[in-house]
């Protein structure tokens, strides 16, 4: 996964899935809730808690209906 396909599916505004190699999967529904670094990604989950991941352990992204 690289920083340029994420930061394009934020760019569209369409929600979608980061999918990470652990299996586990984070939901990022609105822009305002990821931020990018050089090498983590920051999502803030609908509880309000931080997730900081590193890239290299992303596998991909789905994007999601909107309003899920």
């Amino acid at each position: 996964m690289t920083k340029e396909y994420l930061q394009t599916a934020i760019n569209e505004g369409i929600p979608f899935t980061i999918r990470m190699v652990d299996g586990r999967e984070y939901k990022v529904t609105d822009r305002y809730r990821v931020a990018l670094g050089k090498t983590t990604v920051i999502v803030v989950g609908d509880d309000d808690m931080p997730h900081v991941l590193p890239l290299l352990t992303m596998t991909g992204i789905s994007y999601l209906k909107p309003g899920q």
